[in-house]
């Protein structure tokens, strides 16, 4: 499993309501359905700790494989998301990350020493 962030501006003169409309209508309702997506949540960024956010919107995804998805995201279900969104976002702002998740080798809440670290 990869968990992916999309992180975008709107384009100038589009209104984050002409873009959450196209969001709920369009991409939420696409999206979700499409093979290897796990989970999709979309969230408009209203602070940062500095007082502005970088990004205007973050996309929260999970999928089965960054690769497999990427290829998803070229075919036909995904046409009228890929198709529509440039008409919103600003596409230089666009970013996406992935990884992995750390998974812990020990159960939770257990506290071992970790020699090499130095720790105390």
């Amino acid at each position: 499993m990869h968990k992916m962030y999309v992180m975008y501006n709107l384009k100038p003169g589009v209104t984050m309501e002409q873009y959450k409309l196209w969001s709920r209508e369009i991409d939420q309702r696409i999206t979700p359905g499409q093979p290897g997506m796990i989970r999709f949540e979309v969230y408009e960024m209203i602070g940062a700790d500095n007082g502005e956010p970088f990004v205007q919107i973050v996309e929260d995804i999970e999928v089965e494989d960054f690769d497999a998805w990427m290829e998803t995201c070229r075919r036909e279900g995904m046409a009228y998301v890929e198709s529509t969104l440039p008409n919103l976002i600003d596409e230089s702002s666009r970013k996406i990350m992935y990884g992995k998740r750390i998974i812990a080798d020990l159960p939770h809440g257990s506290r071992p020493p970790v020699e090499s670290l130095n720790f105390k």
